[in-house]
């Protein structure tokens, strides 16, 4: 069997149905296999995946386990797989009809490469959108005399980070010596911390620049989400920490990749920041602002070393929020969401 489509599934049942038409309805003809985690959800989705099991009994297998969050549930799939290639899908996002045909031809025209990487589309409220950039318009060979494009881009963008637009063989994630029970308590980024190593083992990787997964946002789900009690939660320090762990077996370990990183960080960072200030009620705004901003940072940024490559916005809320100028905090905010109103009134006003 040459693919396996990990679905690690909790608390989905508006979605999972879209989610595993998708996958059932595609246009490759061969053998392939669906496995669904439930992760020990509470509402009907562990019974909507025995009824797909039930009725689709050659193509899908469900692994029932306690609630232990997503690096243990795509664990528990890479562990059940039985294919040549894995690939993942989140239970609330869906694949084009096309994905596994479009990764099957790229696999026998390059030769059975290890990785192939593919774009993905933006879904909401039934309508899908393009994304703007990408890593390659053309298809693309990444082997061990170029793949420092790839680890830059992992360094710098958003390009290659999520494993849903990746199908890899299943020999590497299941080579890949990290203890990740150390980590089921982290919910955020997670898909980056294993794309590094995934990507470093990796000897040939194809990127094909077509669009075969659809992303779904949601912006009730996103006000959910930024809630005081889970900024802890929202930390990506592991994955600087493990990217400082890497560098140097890129031949990357110098000043001018740590300046990359550690700007990334501040921008992500206060990205963070930013969401939590607009989403929460405006009663929990003094939590957000108290809370410790550094503590998500790397020692040289807490410690404000000049970085040119940090984003001038992200540096001074940085150091507003340091200084507790809680005025300034509160009128940039104003304005922005002013300027955001009026956009949307002028898109409005545009499409009439």
């Amino acid at each position: 069997m040459k693919f396996s489509i990990l679905v690690p599934v909790y608390n989905v049942e508006q979605y999972l149905e879209q989610c595993v038409e998708s996958l059932l309805n595609q246009t490759y003809k061969d053998e392939y296999e669906i496995i669904l985690v439930d992760d020990g959800s509470t509402d009907s989705s562990g019974r909507i995946c025995d009824d797909y099991a039930k009725n689709h009994p050659d193509k899908i297998k469900v692994i029932h386990k306690k609630n232990q969050g997503l690096v243990s549930a795509r664990q528990a799939g890479i562990d059940a797989a039985e294919s040549e290639y894995s690939l993942f899908v989140d239970s609330d996002d869906f694949a084009e009809s096309n994905l596994l045909e479009a990764v099957n031809d790229c696999i026998d025209r390059n030769d059975n490469p290890d990785m192939v990487i593919y774009s993905f589309r933006y879904y909401s409220n039934g309508r899908t959108t393009e994304r703007k950039n990408t890593l390659s318009t053309d298809e693309k060979v990444f082997t061990n005399d170029n793949k420092k494009e790839l680890y830059e881009a992992l360094i710098s963008t958003t390009f290659i980070t999520s494993l849903w637009t990746k199908a890899v063989k299943t020999e590497i994630l299941r080579n890949d010596p990290t203890d990740y029970s150390l980590y089921y308590d982290k919910n955020m980024a997670e898909d980056w911390f294993r794309s590094i190593p995934l990507i470093t083992a990796s000897d040939k990787i194809v990127y094909i620049n077509k669009p075969l997964y659809c992303y779904r946002t949601n912006e009730e789900s996103i006000s959910r989400s930024f809630r005081p009690e889970t900024i802890g939660k929202k930390n990506t320090l592991y994955v600087y920490d493990r990217f400082r762990e890497y560098l140097p077996k890129w031949g990357m370990d110098d000043e001018e990749y740590i300046q990359k990183l550690n700007a990334r960080w501040l921008n992500e960072t206060m990205y963070t920041f930013s969401m939590y200030y607009e989403n929460v009620p405006v009663k929990d705004r003094k939590t957000v602002l108290e809370y410790d901003w550094s503590s998500m940072l790397p020692d040289d940024v807490k410690n404000n070393v000049p970085n040119l490559l940090e984003n001038k916005t992200s540096h001074k809320i940085y150091n507003k929020i340091t200084n507790k100028n809680v005025l300034w905090i509160k009128l940039y905010f104003t304005k922005k969401k002013l300027y955001k109103n009026y956009r949307k009134f002028k898109a409005r006003l545009l499409n009439r």
